[in-house]
């Protein structure tokens, strides 16, 4: 019925979300081809850009609590 279709649905999301997952964190990169690479390495990239900025913005406010 339709809650068989949902449920493939569903499951499909969750693979693609768990091989997204898999990807960010380094594994199972035989799959991706060079474009896929590189969007990989650029969306990393970003992501480390905000991480750093949020952590140089809080630096100084841990340093002052310290203090």
């Amino acid at each position: 019925g339709n809650w068989c279709h949902e449920y493939r649905k569903l499951k499909a999301k969750v693979e693609t979300i768990q091989k997204c997952q898999k990807h960010l964190m380094g594994e199972d990169l035989e799959s991706l081809n060079l474009k896929e690479l590189q969007q990989l390495e650029q969306q990393l990239e970003s992501s480390l850009k905000h991480i750093r900025s949020r952590k140089n913005q809080l630096m100084p406010e841990s340093i002052s609590e310290l203090q």
